[in-house]
């Protein structure tokens, strides 16, 4: 679902801040698949824990659209393949595919779009035959 933002800047441009942005609820999959409290989800988009709670009120910014609409789809993959309790541990672990990172890691230094390709191609059944 996308909203459009108010433009906020006083300029007399009309709508030269509108903004589209991604519905807000869709942090919450994202921090309840991955275990996070408000601040280790806002330290996934570099960002204070403050600017989340704005986000769940306004929306994500569309600066930060593509990487939440990423790690929602990785949170997907994850919570339909693996028993979601376990998620948030495993999130958590280093693994040599990431680079001795763990997936939280992977997302906090902006490679959530590797970590997506890394996670579908392990669960890619005919890739392991």
């Amino acid at each position: 679902m996308s909203l459009r933002s108010p433009c906020t800047c006083r300029s007399l441009a009309v709508g030269c801040c509108a903004v589209t942005v991604l519905a807000p609820t869709l942090l919450d999959p994202i921090a309840e698949t991955l275990g996070l409290n408000e601040t280790e989800l806002a330290r996934l988009f570099g960002v204070r824990r403050q600017a989340i709670a704005q986000w769940r009120e306004r929306g994500i910014p569309s600066a930060r659209q593509a990487k939440a609409a990423t790690i929602a789809a990785v949170c997907d993959l994850l919570r339909h393949r693996l028993k979601p309790e376990r998620v948030p541990g495993i999130a958590r672990r280093p693994a040599p595919a990431y680079g001795g990172l763990s997936m939280l890691e992977m997302i906090e230094r902006d490679r959530h779009e590797r970590l997506q390709e890394l996670i579908r191609r392990s669960f890619e059944w005919a890739a392991t035959a």
